[in-house]
């Protein structure tokens, strides 16, 4: 009787979360499922006139972000650069499948990056491009997050929890045996744009779930800015693709007819311009077949399922417009809320996919907008009910300065709340719906332009959700 009363438990309990994530799904189906008669834009290039540079995080994510525009620039007669960033080494479900046993080795996992290398360039045969136009990195899988956020010195690099390598032990990276650390990324990515001068770049999106495609975005656009503010090269025109965000795409599964749209948080965000690019019958067939050649990747039923899902008739971008923020002068008390009424904000956030966010919809940051004054930087979060609620935000704060040829890095974190904070008390400024905080800079000075992220915990530290890392430049720059 006992025993059974057990299994009726257990049974009631796998019901009860089986229940759960059904209306898990179903939820947060309807909310990203796109809006009906969407009508986008056809993004606009002359393709025979393009030198276009795909930057992937792993072995896949060219094709399914840009397979279509792959063959359009190269059936035109233009140029066409492709840099994978890691090997996609850290997959084990695909690993598992490859060796067929559950205890892998660190030498499994670089295998399995030669294997993933091998399929990139297949895929990217039967696009159109030469093996010669393809760059392996050789960093990290899941790797690419820490390092863009801790470890930016060469001489504490990262070490991967799959190869066991802090460097690159690939033969045929861009570099042989490169360091994982941040610096390196930026010189790799520098080196790479310099040569090729690409008029476009096509990167992942900053919203993407993924923490390798977020990095990748964060990294590729500091490098933009970098090299635009040398004044060396024409800032290139950055287009972002997404692929991790939730059920995306919806409808999902294969479904060649149906067009590819944006999630709808996403779409209603308005912060950027969503463009598509409509695929010929002939560029649809040849980009199937594209990525029928990652056959380890085909063989994990939930990967399978995604990859066929970017089989669509259009592809789907959104144009970057990175905010530009001018120095205000010392008349200005910014301290003041009213001092921000007319300020654009630099980072307006969607819409989360995450369970604990969707329940915990109140006192979110909706939006942040930063302004520059003497030798501080100001931020005004803008967080609807925040003075009912006793959340607590974490923000980070990566600068970028030039200094005589060299690129210094800082970092700043500092959290608050509705009742403490780990900032002077003469630096924030609490009101019902918004917080206003000053982060000096007076001894190194301002930075050249800095990338700021949000993460939002429940009063117990639970992580609700967080932001992408938002690039901003500051005017000064552009009088060096």
């Amino acid at each position: 009787m006992r025993i059974r009363s057990v299994y009726l438990s257990l049974g009631a309990l796998i019901c009860f979360l089986l229940l759960c994530f059904g209306v898990y799904n179903i939820y947060f189906y309807y909310q990203e499922k796109p809006e009906v008669g969407q009508s986008l834009p056809e993004i606009s290039f002359v393709p025979g006139q393009t030198r276009l540079l795909v930057i992937a995080p792993h072995c896949d994510d060219e094709t399914l972000g840009c397979g279509g525009i792959i063959q359009e620039v190269v059936g035109a007669g233009g140029e066409v650069m492709v840099v994978a960033m890691t090997n996609g080494d850290g997959f084990t479900f695909a690993a598992e499948e490859q060796f067929h046993h559950l205890f892998l080795t660190q030498d499994d996992y670089i295998k399995s990056g030669y294997l993933r290398q091998n399929e990139f360039i297949w895929a990217l045969q039967r696009l159109g491009v030469a093996q010669n136009r393809i760059i392996f990195l050789g960093y990290p899988d899941r790797g690419l997050g820490s390092i863009w956020a801790e470890h930016w010195d060469s001489n504490s690099p990262y070490q991967s929890r799959y190869t066991g390598k802090a460097y690159s032990p690939y033969s045929n990276s861009y570099r042989l045996n490169t360091p994982y650390s941040g610096k390196a990324v930026m010189d790799d990515l520098e080196s790479i744009i310099r040569k090729f001068k690409p008029s476009l770049i096509f990167l992942p999106h900053p919203d993407d779930e993924h923490i390798d495609h977020a990095a990748t975005w964060a990294f590729t656009s500091a490098v933009v800015i970098k090299v635009a503010n040398n004044g060396i090269l024409q800032i290139p025109r950055l287009y972002t693709y997404l692929v991790h965000r939730g059920g995306f795409p919806i409808p999902h599964g294969y479904r060649p007819e149906a067009a590819l749209l944006p999630p709808k948080p996403m779409y209603q965000k308005n912060s950027w311009q969503w463009e598509q690019f409509t695929l010929t019958s002939d560029q649809e067939s040849v980009k199937e077949a594209a990525l029928n050649e990652y056959v380890s990747q085909l063989r994990v039923p939930i990967m399978s399922k995604l990859l066929r899902s970017f089989i669509r008739r259009n592809e789907l971008f959104e144009q970057v417009d990175i905010p530009l923020i001018v120095p205000r002068t010392s008349a200005v008390n910014l301290a003041d809320a009213t001092a921000w009424e007319t300020q654009k904000p630099e980072l307006v956030y969607p819409k989360t996919v995450s369970a604990l966010g969707a329940l915990e919809h109140k006192a979110r940051v909706r939006a942040l907008a930063c302004a520059v004054q003497d030798s501080s930087l100001w931020l005004h979060f803008y967080i609807p009910d925040f003075s009912m609620y006793f959340n607590q935000y974490q923000v980070s704060v990566i600068g970028f300065r030039e200094n005589q040829n060299m690129l210094n890095r800082t970092r700043n974190i500092f959290s608050f709340s509705m009742i403490g904070a780990d900032v002077a008390p003469e630096n924030i400024k609490r009101f019902n719906d918004a917080v206003i905080i000053n982060v000096p800079f007076s001894e190194q000075g301002l930075p050249d332009y800095f990338f700021i992220r949000i993460q939002m915990k429940d009063r117990f530290g639970a992580m609700i959700d967080h932001t992408a890392w938002q690039p901003v430049k500051i005017q000064h720059v552009a009088n060096k």
